[in-house]
């Protein structure tokens, strides 16, 4: 993955934006979890295409997986981000 951005979430957990691993034309999003000596885990470090991130959260949504809390806050970073488009 070509990262573009890395936002820290704190004791080393990271998201990360930028090229797909697989094409870099695509963007994609990384959940990363560091190693000791300095590398990710690739266990618990999944990459996903941004293409997908609107079935996965429809799907959960669906579900009734998130608590209001967080449904909320997901939709408070969407406005934002439609309110920074105008």
């Amino acid at each position: 993955m070509r990262v573009e951005h890395s936002i820290d979430l704190g004791e080393g957990h990271a998201i990360e934006l930028g090229g797909a691993t697989w094409n870099e034309d695509e963007t994609s999003v990384r959940n990363r979890y560091p190693r000791n000596d300095g590398g990710f885990n690739i266990n618990a470090s999944s990459e996903v295409p941004i293409r997908d991130l609107v079935p996965m959260v429809g799907i959960v949504a669906d579900h009734d997986v998130l608590s209001e809390l967080e449904c909320i806050q997901i939709i408070e970073s969407l406005v934002l981000s439609l309110k920074r488009r105008t």
